[in-house]
């Protein structure tokens, strides 16, 4: 799920690498966002929130088409939006890349599922909401800082950025 400032295009390198694995990806825009229709809302707990209906939607129609395990791989904002989607307990595993964004309640933290890993760079703005979520989460659960200020995508690109690319692939596929 892409972030705020992006498309769902910027996951085409990273779903290639999965595909490479064997795993079918799925990359799908936001509303509002690469010509989509609608317009996504804002995140203000507890009223509903646009990704996280998008993110059923999209979960229905892989388990309609047969898919039985589902992991979810979000960056920034799309991070957010697959945090909360996973309260729903119906996904193996989560991938958030610098998200949490904003600070989130232990009692909504508590509610993620699945296996967990939190990828984020140590200077980026959102690495405390990163690391308090990733304190309070039930395992299993990992967590992979990496020395650096970029967020979300940027990470990508970052001298770095292959090895969290791998490490997002390399996740996923261990849950398959």
């Amino acid at each position: 799920m892409h972030g705020q400032q992006w498309d769902a295009s910027g996951w085409r390198d990273v779903a290639a690498r999965f595909v490479e694995r064997g795993l079918p990806a799925l990359a799908l825009n936001l509303r509002g966002y690469d010509g989509s229709s609608g317009k996504t809302n804002e995140f203000a707990p507890p009223a509903p929130w646009s990704p996280v209906a998008d993110l059923r939607a999209t979960k229905t129609l892989l388990r309609d088409r047969g898919v039985r395990e589902i992991a979810l791989v979000g960056a920034s904002m799309g991070g957010h939006a697959i945090l909360a989607s996973s309260f729903e307990a119906d996904v193996e595993s989560i991938v958030s890349v610098s998200a949490p964004v904003v600070a989130v309640s232990d009692e909504l933290s508590r509610r993620i599922t699945g296996r967990k890993l939190f990828v984020c760079a140590d200077r980026d703005p959102a690495a405390p909401h990163v690391l308090h979520a990733f304190d309070v989460v039930s395992r299993p659960k990992t967590l992979l800082m990496f020395g650096g200020n970029e967020h979300s995508r940027g990470m990508f690109a970052a001298p770095y950025g292959p090895e969290v690319v791998d490490a997002i692939v390399d996740f996923v596929a261990r849950g398959t």
